[in-house]
């Protein structure tokens, strides 16, 4: 009687880990990285690698990189666009560096969220200087 009764709790354990894997959510990528854009305590969006893959990108060139001297990714308005952001009059950028704030007249289509090889993005631009990069960026505030 205790082996049966073992062998149907396993049975259901393993019926039970085996469906939570095949849940999903905005979060669900290969790192679980995600970047997510609030705005007056709300938060607008959430977006994964692959969402944030499918808005138009960009290259720029930015010579003051101490890597690679080309960043790919969403512009910031493509980004801000996308999560419904309006009237925006600056942007803060939270990542693993100090946060920075860019004014509206700042975000031109020469800054975006380039993409990394570690998989997560960072706020890079060819008129910013490099100490207002942000590495592993995963919070953006409209209007702080």
């Amino acid at each position: 009687m205790r082996s049966s009764v073992k062998r149907l709790f396993a049975t259901g354990l393993a019926a039970l880990v085996v469906g939570a894997g095949g849940c999903t959510t905005v979060t669900d990528t290969a790192t679980g990285y995600h970047l997510t854009v609030r705005e007056g305590g709300r938060m607008l969006d959430e977006f994964d690698l692959a969402r944030l893959g499918e808005l138009p990108q960009t290259e720029i060139t930015t010579p003051q990189s101490r890597g690679n001297p080309v960043q790919r990714g969403p512009t910031v308005r493509a980004v801000l666009d996308a999560a419904g952001a309006t009237d925006v009059r600056s942007v803060r950028f939270e990542g693993s560096d100090p946060a920075q704030t860019l004014t509206a007249a700042e975000l031109s289509d020469r800054v975006v969220l380039s993409f990394t090889r570690r998989d997560t993005l960072k706020l890079a631009g060819v008129d910013l200087d490099r100490d207002r990069w942000v590495r592993d960026v995963n919070t953006v505030v409209v209007n702080p």
